[in-house]
């Protein structure tokens, strides 16, 4: 598989993807057109859950073999029930959309109380369908450090990018240049991404 279509019109995501494969030469592009992509409700109880769905319905309204991703957030020393998991937008409760800044101020404090730095990880849910319904799926999960002191820099839609950084280099997410985020997304997801797609047979 030399190209890839992500069933996403965020160039973030895209970028991010794109960043991941970038070594092997593969081709990652993007839906133009956000109106092309039927609503699909994300009620999984997992990320692999929604990643399926999503592929599925898009590969079926597209007529083309489509790759999705979606992902949760689980950090060290919160009890389970607690885990940000899918709901990582969901703080305080609340239902309601928080803003970038409300998102950065409400990790930053947790983060700040289970010990001003720590370990999570992300955990990826990989699918690539057809527009046959044939499917195939992986989890990655990719580990990340948390601080507490926001970088101020801040991506738009991406706020948990300023209290991330890379550890051997110290650097927040949120202020790597374009190459050194692709390098990032390479070390993070790159390997187990390029093993899934080099084998996807559909």
């Amino acid at each position: 598989m030399k190209k890839i279509l992500f069933g996403t019109t965020n160039e973030a995501k895209i970028n991010q993807v794109r960043g991941a494969l970038a070594s092997a030469g593969i081709v990652v592009e993007g839906v133009k057109d956000k109106r092309t992509l039927p609503e699909v409700a994300e009620d999984g109880i997992t990320a692999s859950e929604n990643a399926r769905k999503k592929s599925i319905t898009y590969a079926k309204a597209l007529g083309r073999t489509i790759f999705s991703m979606d992902n949760a957030l689980y950090l060290e020393g919160l009890p389970a029930e607690k885990q940000p998991g899918l709901n990582v937008r969901r703080i305080s409760g609340s239902n309601e959309r928080p803003t970038d800044e409300q998102m950065l101020k409400y990790y930053s404090k947790l983060i700040r109380e289970l010990g001003e730095r720590i370990i999570g990880y992300w955990e990826f849910g990989v699918c690539i369908a057809n527009p046959d319904g044939e499917y195939e799926e992986t989890v990655i999960k990719s580990p990340r450090t948390f601080v507490s002191v926001p970088s101020k820099t801040m991506v738009e839609g991406y706020p948990l990018e300023s209290i991330q950084i890379e550890p051997d280099s110290e650097k927040y997410i949120s202020e790597m240049t374009q190459k050194d985020q692709d390098l990032f997304w390479q070390k993070a997801i790159g390997k187990p991404l390029l093993e899934f797609v080099q084998k996807v047979k559909i």
